[in-house]
């Protein structure tokens, strides 16, 4: 059997603690470094959704063993990046996209019987710090025969890691996925917003607290930058979202609530988002048993097509 992993507060804060050395390393190395170096930069590229929704064969697994590559979406970002010695650079970022999960896309038997499905929309202002491990030339020029004999080739090429901090807001919705009934009322064409519904009891008696659409992430990743001359630069660049503070991305968290409380209360399409199972499985969805996993939070990763403007300081 496969053991689960995701990476822990702890973790993240280790490798933080790893980058320091590094960091103050380049920083003595480069104290003699004056020339400012800024550029606005641009990106697009697919998303993916790590959560307790659609996903691989495996159960609760994260990052590329928990692909599943028709689940994929959109999202950006645009911001601006500041070098602040020949090894580091900080880097503002806004990304925005979208994240989707579907059980119908799953191939495992209890998300498949499950049913579920989400889209949600992220806003997330973000800082980051790049640290470079080969820096392209700040002069561009074509290479000579010669340079190219003396492996100058990579004088363009510029690969960097990176990790941050940022904060984002989700707004996730969902929409009819098939079942034994449709409520009365519902658009099956229509996206729902199911943070109001409740649908594992949130904010009813005798069921948990609501939850926010705010959260924290903590972004990390790897990019790959080619300068196409002295104004211009592009990459692709892997940003993780390594760990987030919200378990709730897909409206997923914990055990099913009574659904005819939440038929009381919130109506009946509340109680089919709650509860939209093919019932495949016999007391898969019994009040109390499991819905989604409170042990992992959620968390998601794009793919960025990068387009870069470089600012010359002129002297």
């Amino acid at each position: 059997m496969v053991k689960n992993y995701k990476c822990t507060l702890k973790e993240i804060l280790l490798f933080l603690i790893f980058l320091f050395p590094l960091t103050v390393y380049s920083q003595i190395e480069d104290s003699v470094w004056h020339a400012n170096r800024s550029e606005y930069v641009f990106g697009i590229g697919p998303s993916s959704a790590f959560t307790d929704i659609g996903g691989s064969v495996l159960n609760g697994t994260h990052f590329l063993r928990d692909f599943n590559s028709s689940a994929t979406r959109i999202g950006g970002f645009i911001g601006y990046r500041k070098r602040i010695s020949n090894a580091l650079s900080i880097k503002g970022i806004i990304t925005g996209g979208e994240i989707y999960g579907n059980d119908n896309l799953s191939e495992n038997t209890f998300r498949y019987n499950r049913n579920q499905d989400f889209r949600s929309q992220i806003i997330e202002p973000s800082i980051q710090v790049e640290y470079h491990f080969f820096k392209a030339k700040n002069k561009f020029k074509q290479d000579t025969i010669i340079e190219r004999e003396k492996g100058h080739l990579f004088r363009h090429w510029d690969l960097y890691a990176f990790s941050g901090i940022g904060a984002f807001y989700f707004n996730v919705q969902g929409k009819y996925n098939g079942g034994p009934l449709t409520p009365p009322g519902m658009n099956i064409n229509e996206w729902y917003e199911l943070r109001p519904l409740s649908t594992e009891g949130e904010g009813l008696p005798g069921g948990p607290s609501e939850y926010t659409p705010f959260a924290i992430c903590f972004p990390l990743g790897i990019g790959l930058k080619y300068v196409l001359n002295k104004n211009w630069s592009i990459g692709l660049e892997l940003s993780d979202r390594i760990w987030t503070s919200t378990d709730y991305l897909d409206d997923t968290h914990g055990n099913y609530f009574n659904n005819s409380e939440i038929l009381k209360y919130k109506g009946s399409i509340a109680a089919y988002f709650a509860d939209p199972s093919k019932n495949l499985i016999a007391d898969q969805d019994l009040v109390g048993q499991e819905r989604g996993d409170p042990k992992y939070n959620d968390s998601y990763m794009f793919v960025f097509f990068c387009i870069n403007y470089h600012l010359i300081k002129h002297h």
